[in-house]
């Protein structure tokens, strides 16, 4: 049957012999406009009704009025059509047009250089602006088309209505910027008149994939994709796209019209939904492995486009309610597929709008992922639900112009590039913004500004406009490794039985210059890590740099981010209110970022001295005394720990700084002390603490680093 099907296609009229053969030709723009409601496929009709809805419909071009074969009935059902004969066989070819003049011809020219001339070829304008019409019918002049106009409603649109005005038995759809090979329609069609022909519901083929120029770039490109060739199981149809190619399929119009044509409401994977419907239908499918198509990639013909986002959702949504989980018969197809599946590429969508700082596209993808995690669990997992997280880095800058432009770099130099930077610019009054915005011609940079307020409320509008998972904090006149965020946002891929709030990691000490100081200077210290206890957390710093941690935005925002009181040991209590919200964190030994120690930095800065009294006090008060539990964590732990660091600050004043300063320390000295145990409290009140009031006594005693070292163990029981 094979052969003599070919028998018959050699020897089937040309496009040109409709001409040569005195086919009558009307004139140009002689025809009643359409009376067309919807551009969906209608239903099998007679040759009668074919030639009455031709002449109603607007010709822009010529058309042939006479037909050499007669037009075949058809039974629109599930999945049988009756057997196509080989005398039966007509090919309608539907071009949808819009603004296409740079490659219709080629398209028009690979449909009349088919080694098998179609029946019709119909062009559809979907309302272009450019000369792709005009073209067309400059074609017509020696070519047996018809050019449709139609409104500006879309591909899926266009199609239907070219459908909706053909009269073959199959349907084969070809892009405007897609080429045919000349086979395309031979092999296509064989598998239609075969012993299976009247099950077949389309064929398909492999494709070529090609630049916007023409060249090659993929040979048989469906080869190293994802997908399934021929469709057999619904699981695969479901789990990724396709990869049907438009213009590489034929479709039997018995089929096309009974599953509805197009959905109108998509554009992007109204192509998806087609052959998912078909196959949902029960017709056949006939893959042919070898490249019959040229498919031109160029913006805007991949569904994965960002403009396309809309419409991939509501092709989600309309799986989830065809595919509802089933957990009495243990079938979940939304929870373990089709929520997957989407989620992958709106991850993959939101990641292009970060980088283009489209907020309002990424905001939309990521209310997007919310709903398709929430299929995949309706309760919250204290693990992600996805492989990849969206990373925000976050500068607060105030004058940091020396360093700024070496903390930007080691951004842009991570082998885990973040997907947004956002710099904070507190009000700086030196070139640190020029900085940045120079810098942002070549990176994709961030910068808002703010009225003066500190570090803290800096980072939490950095957060407030941040769409990342996990933010990355950075401060002005530190740099991090190249593998910094590569290897802190490990655990939070892990599953855990808690959910990971923090990673942090050792680091390296510089000074001004950048030179190295010490190396993983935080194993060196008295503070526990990771942090496992409240004692720990409270008996000493906690000693876990905003530069060397990435936190989970949502506990960032639960616990309400950084207190804005404190221009010091904010970072001790955010991560302190982290640990007592009940997050899991993980420390990482290696150093994977620098922390620069200068006299300009903030660690040794007076409103570092007042700011250590605020978050003392506040401690003090989240955790007072308990007599009745005999649990005493500011007298044992925090009055101890404030008394040692106040006491060193003292040193400092009395050596270097101002009397006003000195006076201040001792004061804030004295406040701490009346917390201490009495044993520790008493000799204090009574020698110590008088004396550093007198200042020739104070320097003295102040200057004895070792002596005074050995009294303040003694007295605090150390």
């Amino acid at each position: 049957m094979a052969d003599a099907l070919r028998n018959r296609l050699s020897c089937t009229e040309s496009a040109s012999d409709y001409l040569a053969e005195g086919k009558i030709i009307l004139p140009f723009g002689s025809i009643m406009p359409p009376q067309r409601t919807t551009g969906k496929p209608s239903a099998p009709q007679s040759s009668e009704t074919r030639q009455s809805r031709r002449q109603n419909t607007h010709c822009l071009i010529p058309w042939h009025q006479q037909f050499t074969k007669s037009p075949v009935g058809r039974t629109v059902g599930l999945c049988y059509q009756r057997n196509m004969s080989l005398p039966d066989l007509t090919i309608s070819v539907i071009i949808p047009l819009s603004n296409g003049a740079a490659h219709i011809t080629q398209a028009l020219d690979s449909v009349f250089g088919q080694s098998v001339a179609p029946f019709e070829v119909v062009v559809v304008d979907d309302g272009s602006t450019d000369d792709g019409p005009a073209f067309v019918a400059q074609y017509a002049q020696n070519k047996p088309l018809v050019l449709l106009r139609n409104s500006n409603a879309g591909r899926a649109a266009a199609r239907n209505f070219g459908v909706s005005q053909s009269s073959g038995q199959l349907i084969a759809f070809l892009d405007q910027h897609d080429i045919w090979h000349p086979n395309h329609l031979r092999e296509l069609s064989l598998p239609f008149a075969g012993p299976d022909g009247a099950i077949v519901g389309w064929t398909y083929s492999n494709v070529d994939e090609i630049a916007a120029d023409g060249s090659l770039r993929i040979r048989s490109g469906l080869s190293g994709r994802p997908g399934e060739h021929p469709k057999r199981q619904l699981e695969k149809c479901l789990s990724d796209d396709l990869m049907i190619v438009p213009s590489a399929s034929m479709i039997a119009r018995s089929a096309f019209d009974a599953v509805g044509g197009f959905d109108e409401h998509l554009c992007g994977y109204e192509v998806d939904d087609l052959f998912l419907r078909l196959f949902l239908a029960r017709y056949h499918n006939v893959f042919i492995d070898q490249p019959l198509t040229q498919w031109r990639m160029h913006a805007g013909n991949s569904p994965h486009e960002p403009s396309l986002a809309p419409s991939h959702m509501q092709f989600a949504r309309k799986l989830l309610a065809l595919f509802p989980d089933d957990p009495g018969l243990s079938r979940f197809y939304a929870r373990d597929i089709i929520a997957p599946r989407f989620l992958r590429h709106v991850v993959s969508q939101t990641r292009t709008a970060l980088k283009q700082r489209n907020a309002v596209e990424a905001e939309a993808c990521l209310r997007d992922i919310s709903f398709l995690e929430s299929h995949i669990s309706a309760v919250p997992k204290p693990y992600p639900l996805r492989d990849e997280l969206f990373i925000t880095a976050v500068i607060p800058l105030y004058n940091g112009g020396r360093f700024i432009r070496e903390a930007i770099s080691s951004i842009f130099d991570q082998t885990l590039l973040p997907d947004e930077v956002i710099v904070v610019d507190d009000d700086s009054t030196d070139d640190g913004p020029d900085i940045v915005r120079e810098m942002s011609l070549h990176y994709p940079i961030q910068l808002i500004h703010k009225p003066n307020g500190g570090q803290s409320s800096a980072r939490n509008l950095g957060v407030e406009h941040a769409h990342g998972d996990l933010i990355a904090f950075l401060d002005q006149d530190d740099a991090w490794y190249p593998n910094h965020l590569a290897e802190l946002v490990k655990p939070f891929l892990e599953r855990r039985m808690v959910e990971v709030g923090w990673t942090y990691s050792d680091l390296d000490e510089i000074n001004d210059g950048g030179e190295l100081i010490a190396r993983a200077i935080a194993v060196e210290t008295q503070a526990e890590h990771p942090k496992r206890s409240l004692i720990g957390c409270l008996r000493h710093d906690m000693f876990i740099l905003p530069s060397a941690s990435l936190i989970s935005r949502r506990a960032f925002l639960q616990i309400g981010g950084f207190d804005e009181r404190l221009l010091g040991y904010e970072d001790d209590d955010l991560f302190l209110r982290l640990f007592l919200a009940g997050f899991e964190n993980v420390f990482l030994p290696d150093s994977l970022s620098k922390w620069r120690i200068s006299g300009t930095s903030c660690s040794y800065s007076p409103r570092m001295a007042v700011s250590r009294l605020v978050y003392a006090q506040k401690l003090m008060q989240r955790f007072p005394d308990d007599t009745n539990m005999e649990r005493y964590l500011i007298r044992d732990l925090i009055a101890p720990r404030f008394f040692r660091l106040i006491a060193i600050e003292l040193r400092r004043a009395t050596r270097n700084g101002t009397r006003e300063q000195q006076r201040s320390t001792l004061a804030d000295l004295r406040s701490i002390a009346r917390h201490l145990r009495a044993t520790q409290r008493i000799p204090l009140q009574v020698v110590g603490l008088p004396a550093l009031r007198i200042p020739p006594l104070a320097r003295f005693i102040m200057g004895h680093t070792a002596a005074l070292s050995s009294i303040y163990r003694r007295i605090l029981g150390r």
